[in-house]
């Protein structure tokens, strides 16, 4: 990827001095920008722009080159990346359109020219791109005309459009912000946004990575380079629809559509997502701020109003104030001219018009060992006291820095004002209290989820211990039929990863129960073993509550009228299983996502898990604490604790759950998908009830 980045010489093919051309555009980015490198011109019909002679050829060009960007008719792509090879070049850059997103004879295009760089070795940016832009040595290889006026800075960006790049280059410039590189990756054929993270990752020039993505190439290749990046990682994931169109067979598969698994990968991984590109810009801003280690917050504003505009954010997000000491505000108190404002935190300084006295105070904030961090709110017309504010602010800005806590300012002013301050200073200014807020938030939340990544590293072993020989043989034997397991079976499998399973029984003929039923204590549940029959319950296959065998072979008979056409197999009956004084009904689902691989669920279960719809998704192997976390995700986990006099639910026994069918979707690459519904928990432990294995 650095040879993407640094070429010592580049070639745009495609150039021509006509003025519709774009190929020529490219090559005027690389002298506004100032490339240091060596630029050459191709074209078929040569001439002369900016004083550079165009070749009629690659062939014509008479120096070896590290980089060629190509913009030409997507039909003659697969000839030049052949003429590429020929000359040694091993980096493209290919920005011309009317591949994969066109048509399907550019889908075919599109394979031609992946086989090709397969076997020739070149490593290519696009197709359908602009390409890339590092402002360390002026390589600018976008197509659209471009000025050199933007700021160098430390934000590395990754998007699927020239567009999106574009814009956010725009918006972090104006936000003082700067970026180190970006790369628009378009089709991504070839080189995608993995490879350019891995570089960014490692690129001392980087420090915060910014991502814009439509899909997901690896999604467990994204999430392991993001667990081990110590930079952070933005990600505004667009395209958010279900990217899949299968009939979902288990609740599962329902429950955890595309978007939720990318939400719990990226949250597991420490990728913060935005869906907002507000929100996106002022977590980054937020980042160049000391961080924010608690949850104390000082909120210090000229303005009465916006003091309390900024008491609602801080509720709203779940800061604390706390008061200030008694001491502190008799001091302040003296410097106000009226004194007719009550001070508290949030400090309203409405009546204090010594900005160096703002300064003591927010020094002497900052020394409490009680606030975490401040929010500093100014007001100001820039004619009148432009001068002594801007002062004001760089020296809260300074202070920030030598206290080591972060002072988020907000400030309302002219716009042109605003824009002087962005162009002038180098820390950030918000526009409302509420979205500095929310940024300090999502700051707590980050730095807290990679404190718990890395204090999981090395806690994903093995997996707990069962019999593994069982499971592979009652999945070879269902593989062997040319089926997934059925019910009997998917019990069997469930039992053998380690799980609690209720008392059954299979029963093929139902006339054969007899009055004598004494497998184990009623009452009982009537299931159908049916490979048609997925939701078994909606279609009548299931009875629950029979008090003896004369009420389980009724049952079973209308049960077979009742299921008409479908082929039943046999019928199951099991132990009703009670769950003690105070039991839950849960699912315990996995599936095997196709850009994330396994990925674990928990819901509440039974028959109640689609109109519940709320669900804990994690990406497997899990560690321990990771599964614990999922059942503090679960929305209503708090009655698990006990209420109202009941006992707690076994934690230990439902984390361990988990864990197992974390273990069976990781370590069996058969099962597509699986699920235990209803999993009941109560004080005594956990027992599977039902189950369902897709292979």
């Amino acid at each position: 990827m650095k040879d993407l980045f640094f070429p010592s010489s580049v070639v745009v093919i495609g150039v021509s001095p006509q003025r519709a051309n774009l190929g020529k555009e490219i090559a005027r980015n690389l002298l506004e920008f100032q490339y240091t490198g060596v630029i050459h011109l191709v074209g078929l019909d040569g001439g002369v722009f900016l004083g550079r002679v165009i070749h009629r050829s690659l062939e014509e060009v008479p120096d070896p080159v590290d980089l060629a960007i190509i913009l030409t008719p997507a039909s003659t792509i697969p000839g030049l990346l052949a003429q590429c090879a020929k000359k040694g070049i091993r980096r493209v850059i290919i920005e011309s359109g009317g591949f994969g997103e066109f048509s399907s004879r550019g889908t075919d295009l599109g394979r031609e020219i992946q086989d090709l760089a397969r076997s020739h070795r070149i490593r290519f940016i696009g197709p359908n791109c602009i390409g890339l832009l590092n402002l360390s040595n002026g390589l600018a290889t976008p197509f659209a005309t471009m000025r050199n006026v933007f700021r160098k800075g430390t934000v590395g960006i990754i998007a699927q459009s020239g567009g999106v790049a574009l814009t956010l280059v725009n918006m972090f410039d104006s936000a003082r912000l700067g970026f180190s590189k970006f790369a628009a990756i378009g089709n991504k054929l070839d080189v995608d946004e993995n490879d350019i993270l891995e570089y960014y990752v490692q690129d001392p020039e980087t420090q915060v990575i910014c991502m814009y993505l439509e899909s997901v190439n690896d999604g467990r290749r994204l999430t392991r380079i993001a667990r081990e990046s110590p930079k952070p990682i933005v990600v505004h994931k667009a395209n958010i629809g279900p990217l899949s169109s299968s009939i979902a067979q288990s609740h599962t598969d329902a429950l955890a559509n595309d978007d939720q698994v990318v939400d719990a990968a990226f949250r597991q991984c420490g990728i913060v997502r935005f869906q907002d590109i507000h929100g996106y810009i002022d977590f980054v801003k937020v980042l160049q701020l000391p961080r924010m280690r608690g949850r104390n917050m000082a909120i210090i504003s000229r303005s009465g109003g916006h003091a309390v505009m900024a008491a609602d954010a801080a509720y709203t997000y779940g800061f604390d104030l706390p008061p200030f000491p008694e001491s502190f505000l008799a001091e302040v108190s003296t410097h106000s001219r009226a004194k007719v404002i009550r001070l508290a935190n949030p400090l309203d300084l409405g009546d204090l018009f010594d900005f160096d006295e703002y300064v003591r105070i927010v020094e002497q904030t900052l020394q409490e060992a009680a606030i975490d961090g401040i929010l500093f709110l100014h007001t100001y017309f820039a004619a009148i006291e432009g001068e002594a504010s801007r002062r004001l602010l760089q020296d809260v800005a300074g202070l920030s820095a030598k206290y080591d806590k972060p002072v988020a300012t907000c400030v309302y002013t002219e716009n042109f004002e605003i824009s002087r301050l962005h162009k002038e200073f180098d820390f950030p200014i918000f526009n409302s209290p509420g979205r500095a807020v929310h940024a300090l938030d999502t700051s707590i939340d980050y730095y807290r989820r990679r404190e718990f990544i890395e204090a999981q590293k090395g806690s994903v072993g093995s997996g707990p211990a069962y019999d593994r020989s069982a499971v592979k043989s009652l999945l070879d034997q269902a593989l062997g039929a040319g089926r997934s397991p059925l019910l009997h079976e998917a019990l069997r499998v469930v039992e053998a990863a380690g799980i609690h399973v209720p008392p059954w029984q299979l029963i093929e003929d139902p006339s054969g129960i007899s009055d004598g039923f004494d497998h184990f204590p009623g009452p009982y549940a009537l299931k159908a073993v049916a490979s048609a029959l997925s939701h078994k319950s909606d279609a009548g296959g299931v009875v629950l509550g029979l008090p003896h065998a004369h009420a389980m072979r009724a049952a079973c008979f209308a049960m077979r009228e009742k299921l008409g056409q479908v082929q039943v197999t046999g019928y199951l009956v099991q132990e009703m299983a009670t769950g003690g004084s105070s039991h839950f009904e849960l699912i315990i689902g996995a599936k095997r996502d196709p850009h994330f691989g396994p990925v674990i669920l928990l819901g509440h279960g039974g028959t109640l898990v689609e109109i519940l719809g709320k669900s804990s998704l994690r990406v497997a192997p899990l560690s321990p604490a990771e599964a614990d976390q999922m059942i503090d995700d679960l929305p209503g986990s708090a009655m698990f604790r006990g209420a109202r006099g009941k006992p707690p639910v076994d934690r230990n026994a439902l984390k361990d759950a988990i864990l197992r069918i974390a273990a069976l979707i990781t370590e069996f690459p058969e099962i597509d998908q699986i699920e235990v519904n209803p999993l009941v928990v109560s004080e005594s432990g956990a027992k599977a009830v039902d189950a369902r294995v897709f292979l």
